[in-house]
């Protein structure tokens, strides 16, 4: 049909066991008038090169196990250290104001544990979605609205949308992911600065895009690769599963999520969904 077929990859079984992954060009051949009078077929052995990339993902995901359990381990280790010591204090101790000053300390870390615990089951358990059609650009407005109340501060929002954005999705978990976003930009800002929601829907794509941009101080390029990462954070008091949970959820909504940063020039986040 004169059609032209780039590395459309495959399975095939062979006699001694196993399988092989090959990768298939196809092309027509045409003369000088344009007439296809055949066609030209190349066939690529791909079997080494994808169990190359699953090895190289592997590690990836090992890394990224490992970076995760170190941060974790990094929290308990300094609430615990905190605990043991307002302990050991607490058995010398015979002022009943100070040892409930103790008290409530002890209570405080207990609790900081019990979040990070709490947050680590809610990135390891499945997100469970409610799918349903969704105009974007209502659930943004709303949203925008909940952050004065959320993130007071002197700093601008500008909301952008040429249309409308209608999207098969579950409307709780989007509002989380996209007021996650939006906390993240007031704090980039330092509460001074704008912040640009957008929306490009345009009719002819099967794809809504947003785009969540500040203007703050950006995220160094070396940590750019980790931010999604579960439990990485620069911020004093972060947990680091924000991210790493609107990223878990767009990718329930078959979507992805983007970042593009400087230091000193902001950030741009851009969230991609599809429309069906």
């Amino acid at each position: 049909a004169g059609e032209v077929f780039t590395r459309v990859e495959f399975n095939v079984s062979i006699q001694s066991g196993g399988g092989k992954r090959i990768g298939v060009n196809l092309s027509p051949i045409t003369n000088p008038e344009g007439e296809i009078e055949g066609a030209i077929c190349l066939l690529s052995d791909l079997t080494e090169i994808v169990e190359l990339q699953n090895q190289m993902k592997l590690r990836e995901n090992f890394a990224a196990l490992g970076e995760m359990s170190a941060a974790i381990a990094h929290e308990f280790k300094n609430s615990l250290a905190t605990i043991v010591g307002y302990a050991q204090m607490s058995a010398a101790e015979t002022e009943v104001n100070t040892l409930q000053s103790y008290a409530r300390e002890i209570h405080k870390e207990s609790q900081a544990l019990s979040n990070i615990v709490t947050d680590f089951l809610n990135f390891a358990r499945p997100v469970m979605t409610s799918i349903y059609e969704v105009d974007l650009a209502e659930l943004l407005k709303a949203v925008i609205a909940d952050l004065k109340n959320f993130r007071p501060g002197d700093y601008n929002v500008r909301f952008v949308t040429s249309s409308d954005a209608l999207v098969p999705c579950d409307a709780t978990l989007m509002r989380q992911s996209f007021l996650n976003l939006l906390i993240n930009a007031t704090e980039a800002l330092e509460n001074r600065g704008t912040i640009l929601v957008s929306i490009d829907a345009p009719p002819d794509r099967n794809h809504v895009r947003v785009l969540v941009e500040d203007d703050g101080h950006g995220i160094p390029v070396d940590l750019l690769p980790k931010i999604f990462f579960p439990f990485f954070t620069t911020k004093p008091g972060g947990t680091g599963i924000g991210l790493s949970l609107v990223q878990k959820i767009m990718l329930a909504h078959n979507g992805r999520i983007e970042v593009q940063s400087a230091e000193g020039k902001g950030t741009r986040f851009t969230v991609t969904l599809p429309k069906a």
